[in-house]
């Protein structure tokens, strides 16, 4: 047997006891193990080198006749990530591929950092698929921007608030006493729920996929999640703001805004619609027949009414009121960040399980994410209806 031939077991079995290390989270075993597979694949090259430079040399013949050389490509580097990440064996082609590539499939930052495992049993979401993540929730309407989010250590919690108040400071001559007062705090409390999902992947699709398969399913659990945090979000709105006041011409919506609405929250103040509210806005001119919704030149896509940003949410996430003879959109005037409290637990936690649908040929991969929505300052937002029909 050649020693080229002995150094390429050498490398196949270290690869193995890489992976078996990073199963069992033995990271520093897993980095050994590594820099000796590293020293072994390049004595492996060096010495096929010699080899082959001897057997021309011996032979003058034309150069040996070897294997075909692996086809490496886009495809065969997502098969090989897809499978790295749910944790499924590499063909004999694929391990000398990854043995080869290995520092592009695990530089810090690219996709394929496997080594970094969390408890449980989880698998940590490599860098750049996270970015993918969070890349498609900036696509979506998400209403936690625009809250006052709150990161706690603790599922259920409370903290003092003082009230807004008119009340001045009393005068007083030289030498006399100074008037006492005293005002109440009030207490907000906040409780973290968790939520998740899981989502089936076919083991074929693992084996046989030519794309990353998290890029796809990670646009589904973002929309979820931003689904999950504006249904909560809105329906904490809803509670605390149970009697809207119905509009029908752009006057008393400026109202709502200059005279209803606390003036303390006049800078922080937005207004929130849904797409028919927004239509409505859209047809709205004043007496020269102009626009009052306009266009936000310094920001692509965005309107504001009075100098005040629209912000559009999705008729399926805040639906109009047909229930009546009346269809009624909602629209709230207010500063969100001051009425809504936004208690985020943790971030959106992902991980696999091959065990957890063994009765099926499939792999589950879970999504689970933690916080909680309280109302800060009922104040701080006015609730509308504005008749679309």
């Amino acid at each position: 047997m050649k020693k080229s031939d002995e150094i390429k077991k050498t490398i196949n079995t270290l690869t193995d006891q890489v992976k078996a290390a990073q199963e069992s989270e033995e990271m520093d075993k897993a980095a050994k193990l590594a820099d000796e597979l590293t020293s072994a694949v390049n004595e492996y090259k060096a010495t096929k080198s010699v080899e082959d430079a001897e057997m021309e040399t011996f032979t003058q013949t034309a150069a040996p006749v070897s294997a075909a050389p692996v086809k490496v490509d886009a495809k065969m580097k997502n098969r090989i990530f897809n499978k790295l990440v749910l944790g499924r064996p590499l063909t004999a082609d694929e391990k000398a591929v990854y043995a080869e590539n290995r520092t592009a499939f695990n530089a810090p930052g690219t996709p394929g950092q496997v080594e970094a495992t969390p408890g449980k049993g989880g698998y940590l979401v490599p860098v750049e698929e996270m970015n993918i993540f969070y890349e498609y929730k900036k696509a979506l309407s998400n209403l936690r921007d625009y809250c006052n989010v709150f990161e706690v250590n603790r599922p259920t919690g409370r903290f003092p608030a003082a009230a807004q108040t008119t009340a001045t400071l009393t005068s007083f001559e030289e030498l006399n006493a100074i008037h006492k007062t005293d005002f109440d705090f009030s207490q907000i409390t906040f409780n973290i729920t968790d939520y998740g999902d899981i989502v089936p992947i076919s083991q074929n699709l693992i084996e046989d996929a030519d794309f990353s398969i998290m890029s796809i399913i990670g646009g589904r659990l973002a929309r979820e999640a931003v689904n999950t945090e504006n249904s909560v979000i809105l329906s904490a709105i809803a509670t605390e703001l149970s009697s809207p006041t119905t509009i029908t011409t752009y006057k008393q919506l400026l109202k709502a805004l200059n005279v209803t609405l606390d003036r303390a929250f006049y800078a922080n103040t937005r207004i929130f619609v849904n797409q028919d509210s927004f239509q409505w806005l859209s047809t709205l001119e004043d007496g020269m027949n102009r626009p009052l919704l306009v266009p936000d030149v310094a920001a692509p896509d965005t309107y504001r009414f009075k100098g005040k940003e629209v912000v559009v949410i999705p008729n399926g996430t805040l639906a109009t009121d047909t229930t009546g003879s009346d269809h009624l959109a909602p629209i709230y005037v207010g500063s969100m960040s001051d009425f809504v409290g936004f208690f985020e637990r943790k971030g959106v936690e992902i991980a696999t399980s091959n065990e957890f649908m063994f009765d099926k040929n499939a792999v589950a991969l879970r999504a689970v994410m933690r916080f909680g929505v309280s109302v800060l300052d009922d104040a701080a937002l006015v609730a509308l209806n504005v008749k679309v029909n």
